[in-house]
């Protein structure tokens, strides 16, 4: 049985429909609110560094610019940042965001013998002008500019190539001449005794390449690689042949004071290669002599002289320190050590007189 309402029962029913209708109202007013509220934004747009800010609910960054009539070239710069992809929740509470406009600036670029015309944005640097060039500015390259200079149309810049190149040449260093005195020869009588060799210097030179122009080249440093041998002269003197020095006083020839001398005895010449050894293991040298040493002890000093003074041959100071078989054998009493073969020929068999000076002590 359908049930009948009362005149109070439906007055009530109506007033609790107008009071959703009125609560959803609100709702929708409050959501509205709060939306448009989201979508609005403070946009500041800077051209070339000249700004202002307008306030708008537009989402589209170009729509605004079309507002204000601002035109963008397609070679300008544009940076966009505040707005989101256009959601609808998508900004909900960014209301800030900023249009940066560039222009486009026409600048020179000269490098390598040729030009290059780019565009950038105002404000960028050479260094971001180079980029955009692809020009590699090597190590020892200048610029005209500083590379964070910033562009303005019709700037210039210049690119400057800069090369090293190191080169070396090898110079002769003539050879000389050494002169030694010697009584094996007459007096001012001279021979080549030894051939030297020219050296070699070896110079490194760097040469700066400026734009492909060679400029003067320098030196950078140098270096022998091969030292020169002088060319060996005997000459007639009547100096000793050998350089020992032993300081003991030497009147016309002959020592003052000695333990022992032996006279008219036979001494030949021997010469070996550079850097061969003696009996008592030393490298033979000139003063170096051998001998019998149950006769003349090893290390015994000594002063030799022809036994004919006339003959003008002094040998010097000697140092027993070598032993052949023509000296154990009793054919020689001494050898004497020349740095050439030549000298040893000179010297040939003589007869001479040994003054020891000082035997070793055992």
């Amino acid at each position: 049985m359908q049930k009948i309402l009362t005149k109070a029962e439906v007055l009530v029913s109506k007033l609790r429909w107008s009071h959703l209708i009125v609560a959803f109202f609100l709702i929708l007013v409050a959501f509205i609110m709060l939306w448009s509220a989201s979508r609005i934004k403070n946009v500041t747009i800077d051209v070339d560094g000249e700004k202002q800010t307008v306030v708008t609910i537009i989402p589209d960054p170009y729509k605004i610019l079309d507002e204000l009539k601002i035109e963008i070239n397609p070679e300008d710069k544009v940076t966009i940042t505040g707005f989101g992809s256009g959601g609808f929740f998508g900004e909900l509470g960014q209301n800030e965001a900023e249009i940066k406009i560039q222009s486009a600036v026409n600048v020179e670029i000269k490098a390598d013998s040729l030009k290059y015309h780019v565009t950038v944005a105002e404000g960028d640097t050479v260094s971001d002008a180079l980029e955009i060039s692809g020009l590699e500015i090597r190590e020892h390259d200048f610029l005209n500019v500083e590379e964070t200079k910033k562009l303005s149309e019709g700037d210039d810049i210049k690119v400057t190539r800069v090369d090293y190149i190191v080169t070396t040449e090898e110079e002769t260093i003539q050879r000389g001449e050494t002169i030694r005195g010697t009584s094996l020869l007459k007096s001012q009588k001279a021979v080549i005794i030894s051939y030297g060799k020219n050296g070699t210097l070896l110079k490194t030179y760097q040469q700066k390449v400026v734009d492909g122009v060679y400029q003067e080249k320098e030196l950078v440093s140098q270096e022998v690689i091969k030292n020169p041998i002088n060319d060996i002269y005997l000459v007639g003197d009547g100096s000793p042949a050998s350089p020992l020095d032993y300081g003991f006083e030497i009147v016309n020839g002959v020592p003052t004071t000695y333990e022992k001398v032996y006279t008219n005895v036979r001494a030949t010449g021997y010469y070996a290669p550079y850097g061969a050894g003696t009996a008592t293991g030393r490298l033979a040298q000139m003063g170096y002599v051998a001998v019998d040493p149950k006769i003349i002890p090893y290390g015994t000093k000594m002063w030799i002289v022809a036994h004919d003074k006339s003959t003008g041959f002094v040998y010097g100071y000697a140092l027993a320190a070598d032993t052949g078989g023509a000296m154990l054998s009793g054919k020689n009493f001494v050898d004497l050590y020349y740095d050439t073969y030549y000298e040893c020929v000179l010297n040939g068999l003589r007869k001479v007189d040994v003054y020891i000076l000082e035997t070793p002590k055992d």
